[in-house]
């Protein structure tokens, strides 16, 4: 509040601001609400990722049947999916993609993850089929 003095000059009243009580108060708030948020907030950024990384691993059983039936044979590298028209999703990368032959039938094995998840993906195309299985 402003009052007038005597010689007409305003004076301006000593309480004014916050106290040290109020704002203490109102940063331990914003530290439980943060608290209760960040760890939330980092679950759902890696069930996301993962989300992705198995969506990613599904379409590249989907590529692979395409090379497959385009070229003959199962591609020998991830990059070669490109030639059918795959691409993986930004931040997933696959740390296993290995051609094998067993009893004389192809098949490829393929470990995919996110960067966001510690969760590794798991597929073993045909053999398993189009089951993903966490590692």
């Amino acid at each position: 509040m402003v009052y007038l003095t005597d010689m007409g000059k305003p004076k301006v009243s000593s309480r004014s601001g916050f106290s040290l009580i109020e704002l203490l108060i109102v940063v331990a708030i914003i530290s439980i609400v943060a608290a209760i948020a960040v760890p939330r907030f980092a679950e759902s950024k890696a069930a996301a990722g993962d989300a992705a990384a198995k969506s990613d691993l599904r379409n590249v059983m989907t590529a692979l049947d395409q090379y497959n039936v385009v070229f003959g044979s199962y591609p020998g590298a991830e990059a070669d999916l490109s030639r059918v028209g795959f691409k993986s999703s930004a931040a997933v990368t696959f740390s296993t993609f290995k051609l094998e032959t067993k009893s004389g039938m192809q098949s490829v094995h393929l470990h995919v993850q996110h960067s966001a998840s510690q969760n590794k993906w798991h597929a073993h195309y045909p053999y398993q089929g189009m089951a993903v299985q966490i590692r």
